[in-house]
């Protein structure tokens, strides 16, 4: 009786310890992802947040949190236009491939906003609600899913939050975040069904399902990191490193 009483105490524990602020289990203690650096670009870009593939996946997106502009690059980070459009505290970047338009995120205000890809000018804009109104401590990562036509959008913390949304209905699910101390960045991955989520403060890649749930995380040298876009069929992963001004390429080996 007194081994069952014990042992039902131990459980209690583990599961306890396995929280963070009621926001999902934590990965395991052990990651298991693996990454192989292969280039660290110096970018001639002020403070990189957001990243993203441009048209056909042969050129990036990368936003300025200095500028509040949309730079476009080749797959090296060497600029080749700037977008017309200047934005208020830019942290996030996605794009519609289907109906050629940008989209950026405006930390401080909570807003999505979208642009020409063409003529990089300000077509419409929404507010997204999320849990929280601490100011810098909103919208981040945002990235563009063709599988079911939706925004996925991190909110950094205060709380953690994943936002999926689209135009029609609005917010579709918001879902708390709880397995790191913030969210810089997400990227969907539509060919595998995957998220990949960075977090500036944990130094760490996390490989996601769709809901969000751990599968692999990877440690990552440095904190800053915040852009994120991945390459699933040449198995690439480009980071964004706001502090350095750097684009990390790195092999997913698994």
């Amino acid at each position: 009786m007194v081994k069952a009483i014990i042992s039902i105490v131990f459980l209690a524990v583990v599961i306890s310890s396995c929280k963070k602020n009621n926001g999902g289990v934590l990965p395991p203690e052990n990651p298991d992802g693996k990454l192989e650096k292969l280039e660290e670009i110096d970018l001639d870009i002020a403070e990189p947040s957001g990243l993203s593939f441009g048209s056909d996946g042969k050129t990036l997106l990368i936003v300025s949190d200095n500028t509040n502009k949309v730079y476009e690059t080749d797959l090296k980070g060497t600029i080749i236009r700037t977008l017309a459009y200047t934005g208020t505290d830019l942290e996030g970047v996605g794009f519609d491939e289907a109906t050629q338009t940008v989209a950026v995120t405006e930390e401080r205000q909570r807003d999505l906003v979208f642009l020409d890809y063409t003529n990089g000018e300000e077509q419409e804009r929404h507010h997204i609600e999320t849990g929280g109104n601490t100011e810098n401590k909103g919208l981040e990562g945002l990235s563009y899913n063709s599988n079911n036509s939706a925004w996925y959008m991190v909110n950094e913390d205060v709380p953690g939050e994943m936002i999926v949304w689209n135009k029609t209905f609005g917010n579709i699910t918001v879902s708390p975040l709880g397995f790191a101390s913030d969210y810089s960045g997400i990227f969907v991955d539509t060919d595998n069904a995957l998220l990949y989520i960075v977090s500036d403060e944990s130094q760490t890649l996390y490989k996601c399902n769709y809901n969000a749930k751990v599968l692999l995380e990877y440690p990552l040298p440095h904190t800053k990191f915040e852009g994120i876009a991945v390459d699933s069929q040449q198995h690439l992963v480009y980071l964004l490193n706001d502090k350095s001004g750097k684009l990390f390429i790195y092999k997913l080996i698994n």
